[in-house]
């Protein structure tokens, strides 16, 4: 109740500490990157020297480091990277211990569009080609994904059997580097996985884009061609975003957005950002909250029709 009293000057100090930002996902991998990228310009828009701590509590497909930043304390010092609409898949599923109301969304950073890759060896040059070998030999043809069930890049390939009435069967890596080194080593055929994650592999020549799941080509890969412009309406990409436990006082939760919100028009940020090839997709609090309630009801409708437990 003292708490609730408090006026707005009390978080005047915020923060008076170090804040630690969990990623729910191995180093290295997409989350991450977007994540360490971030940190040091969030400390410099929040000031009074703030430090953040890039965390990283991977495992289960993301329910280990989802589930730690659900039940961490709501004082502002603890605050991680979410990803619908693998995080909304796990509660759709009702596998996990937490709800998407467990959260307090603060902006979305990023939205990374999903790939299908093949090997540079590979026989398969086209789409069309790939889809042609699953229909002679039905649930044989294998695609890596660098998720775990459930998640936007397994959904993906569900959706792909559901348009193109051939079956896929999805092998489940886990994280981004074990899908890339089955794909390098050719130890399965096809694999899926989010663009930032695979540019420098395809500009190398080590492996192929076959489509990109996106609405139009990207800019950072112009020469990939989109799903739709091979007659395959699919769209499927992976949103990542910032959020809070539920219950963090406002005050704390209007610093950081108005800190990250800083932070996405900073032009040094904006440099490194486009370094590292991260593709940007600033969505405030209230913008961050309409996306992911509409992705979880996307994702409940799909479950109705088509499971992937």
């Amino acid at each position: 109740m003292l708490t609730a009293a408090l006026p707005v000057s009390s978080y005047a100090a915020y923060p008076n500490k170090p804040i630690e930002m969990l990623v729910a996902f191995a180093p290295g991998g997409g989350t991450d990157i977007a994540a360490r990228s971030i940190a040091h310009y969030l400390e410099k828009h929040l000031g009074n020297n703030a430090r953040i701590a890039v965390i990283n509590k991977p495992g289960a497909g993301g329910e280990i480091g989802w589930t730690a930043l659900a039940r961490a304390k709501p004082d502002g010092y603890t605050i991680g990277m979410i990803n619908p609409p693998a995080i909304n898949g796990l509660v759709v599923e009702g596998k996990a211990k937490f709800t998407m109301s467990d959260y307090q969304p603060i902006a979305n950073i990023v939205y990374d569009p999903a790939i299908l890759v093949v090997n540079k060896d590979s026989p398969y040059h086209t789409l069309n080609q790939l889809i042609s070998a699953a229909q002679q030999a039905p649930e044989k043809l294998v695609i890596g994904t660098s998720g775990a069930s459930g998640s936007s890049e397994h959904i993906a390939i569900l959706n792909l059997n559901r348009l193109t009435g051939v079956t896929f069967t999805p092998a489940f890596f886990g994280s981004t580097a074990p899908v890339r080194q089955a794909i390098l080593g050719g130890h399965v055929p096809a694999a899926t996985m989010n663009l930032s994650e695979a540019l420098q592999l395809a500009r190398d020549g080590q492996i192929r884009v076959l489509g990109l799941m996106a609405d139009k080509r990207a800019d950072y890969l112009p020469n990939a061609p989109t799903f739709r412009e091979q007659n395959i309406d699919l769209i499927a990409g992976a949103s990542r975003g910032i959020a809070a436990p539920k219950g963090t006082p406002p005050e704390i939760v209007h610093a950081l957005e108005k800190a990250l919100a800083g932070v996405i028009t900073d032009p040094e940020y904006l440099a490194a950002a486009q370094k590292a090839e991260i593709p940007l997709n600033y969505l405030n609090a209230v913008e961050y909250r309409t996306l992911i309630d509409r992705i979880s009801a996307d994702l409940s409708d799909t479950w109705k029709v088509t499971p992937w437990r």
